[in-house]
């Protein structure tokens, strides 16, 4: 074909053919055709007598060479930087689907946390795993258990390095050995990939009665199952959120107020619970 005796379709095929990446070939080629298509009409504007087909012929001559256009094109768009696009299209796809149809596999205890694995969403605000008894009864959730003597639903939150830190619910206890308080905290945030970390080392458990509750292996086995009378762990997690509890088995039962105070020196934040029924 010679190259002077070019129409603008057979232009844009040469000019567009380096590129390997089909939707950014079609993208350009259309970017291309409308600058051709521009001073096609610029020339039958100052050229009246001008024919159609004269006027495309030196509208594909000003365009360059078709043959020139077609290398440096071709060097623009490289056909992985697409591929990598359209992948990362199809992961995000999938990874919303995963996100919307998790329910729907796992069925409502996704969703309702009576299954101990399955509690991913934490849309009920109860940890994962909390139960108490034979009947799988959750912990936080007011019940006829003669032994749960307070079931609160908190709601404090403090902004932390740009995460909602949060005191959710709290629940009260008659152990065999004395009262257990249960007190669950949620760690909340769209930016998953810094989802913050609370540590048992600086957590700080006190009442109003001067009672500083040790967390950890320093506060000694319970003497029924062996377990650490108080501490902080995970219990729950999603997407978005970290879900802790904190637990204290061996609470002063003169205490009305517990107060949490997180931070490695000073602390990053603070709550404070009445133990007694009513809003806090």
């Amino acid at each position: 074909m010679q190259r002077d005796q070019m129409n603008g379709f057979q232009w844009l095929y040469i000019a567009t053919q380096g590129i390997r990446f089909k939707p950014d070939r079609a993208a350009v080629r259309a970017e291309l055709a409308a600058h051709l298509e521009d001073k096609q009409t610029d020339l039958q504007r100052i050229f009246p007598d001008l024919s159609p087909e004269e006027a495309q012929r030196r509208a594909v001559e000003s365009m360059g060479d078709a043959w020139e256009v077609r290398k440096q094109l071709a060097k623009i768009h490289r056909p992985w930087l697409g591929y990598l696009w359209r992948l990362s299209q199809v992961l995000a796809v999938l990874a919303c689907l995963w996100l919307v149809s998790f329910g729907f596999f796992r069925g409502d205890d996704a969703y309702l946390g009576d299954h101990p694995c399955s509690e991913l969403w934490d849309a009920d605000d109860l940890p994962r795993t909390a139960t108490m008894g034979d009947d799988d009864d959750l912990r936080y959730l007011p019940g006829d258990d003669p032994n749960q003597l307070l079931a609160l639903e908190i709601g404090q939150t403090e902004r932390v390095a740009g995460q909602d830190v949060s005191l959710r619910r709290a629940a009260l206890w008659q152990g065999e050995d004395g009262l257990e308080l249960y007190l669950y905290l949620r760690v909340n945030t769209w930016r998953f990939w810094e989802r913050g970390v609370l540590r048992e080392k600086w957590m700080k458990v006190t009442d109003d009665r001067g009672n500083c509750y040790v967390l950890g292996v320093e506060s000694g086995e319970h003497p029924e199952d062996g377990s650490l009378m108080n501490g902080l762990g995970m219990w729950g997690f999603g997407p978005f959120h970290s879900g802790y509890e904190v637990y204290i088995r061996n609470l002063d039962p003169e205490a009305g107020w517990i107060y949490l105070d997180y931070g490695p020196t000073q602390p990053l934040f603070s709550f404070a619970v009445e133990l007694k029924e009513g809003d806090q």
